[in-house]
């Protein structure tokens, strides 16, 4: 390591980089811990995920004076105490980023509350005002209303409603003036990001629903239908119990695929049907050539 360096939010640099005599673990850790902060805050872009990494950065700062002090010789290791003694700009410089797109995030929830004052029924079913909605969710990690149309036959034209003010109560009856959706069909509630996973959608239920594995598997088909939804798959909690959703997240897979699409109307299983054929094909070839069942 030379005077000249410049250190790094990374685990793996202070890994390849640290004096061999030096172990380093705590440094090695804190690096680890804001790393993932720096992305989870990122892809994110939430108040918590923000929060929650300014702290990792602050925590950052103190574990780099104790490594300096009580794993570091001043002589020895002068370049390594040289270079780690940058961090304090470093940490500063974040700091103030992080508070400045956390100011950024309130003008823009600030900005979207006013122009949710004109919300009506008609504006609710336009899809550019649900994926505002989407992006709201997902930058701020707060609850919306939601209302779920659910259509078994075709998932793709399942329909989501999502909305700031009022009740929920209000999105499910806006559906269910449509007369496309049954009310055994219906449901709302709140809906939030998954924490955990930032590509599952989470449904908070007011009531218990009918057939969760079906509505986790057609929610997962509307969802993956449209881009723009932003999410994958969707989570239930109803009451004290969670559905979670354990399709695995394959782009694909085929379950968004439109009827006509390349893979055909079967959803994806146009290749795994040729294969049967080809297969059925060699058995015939077999059973002629060797007169089999004579």
């Amino acid at each position: 390591m030379k005077s000249s360096d410049k250190p790094q939010f990374a685990k793996k640099w202070w890994m390849c980089e640290k004096p061999s005599d030096v172990k380093g673990a705590n440094l090695e850790k804190g690096l680890a811990v804001v790393e993932k902060a720096l992305a989870d805050a990122k892809s994110k872009r939430d108040v918590d995920s923000i929060d929650t990494c300014s702290a990792a950065l602050r925590d950052l700062g103190g574990i780099v004076d104790n490594t300096i002090k009580k794993e570091l010789d001043k002589k020895a290791h002068k370049d390594c105490i040289t270079v780690l003694e940058k961090f304090e700009g470093l940490i500063k410089t974040e700091l103030k980023r992080l508070e400045n797109d956390k100011v950024a995030l309130a003008a823009e929830d600030k900005k979207n509350e006013g122009d949710d004052d004109g919300e009506d029924e008609g504006k609710l079913f336009e899809p550019e005002y649900l994926y505002k909605m989407i992006k709201v969710l997902r930058s701020s990690g707060k609850e919306l209303n939601f209302g779920f149309g659910l259509n078994k036959e075709s998932p793709e034209a399942s329909r989501l409603l999502l909305s700031r003010k009022g009740k929920p109560e209000k999105l499910f009856r806006a559906l269910k003036q449509t007369g496309q959706f049954s009310a055994k069909l219906l449901m709302c509630g709140h809906a939030m990001p998954d924490p955990v996973n930032a590509k599952v959608l989470v449904f908070h239920l007011e009531e218990d629903a009918n057939e969760p594995p079906q509505i986790l598997k057609a929610g997962r088909r509307f969802l993956r239908n449209d881009k723009n939804l932003r999410f994958r798959k969707l989570k239930l909690v109803i009451g004290g119990t969670t559905y979670d959703d354990t399709d695995p997240d394959v782009d694909d897979d085929g379950v968004a695929a439109p009827a006509g699409s390349a893979n055909g109307s079967a959803g994806g299983r146009g290749p795994k049907l040729a294969e049967l054929s080809a297969i059925e094909k060699d058995l015939k070839d077999l059973v002629a050539k060797y007169q089999l069942f004579a």
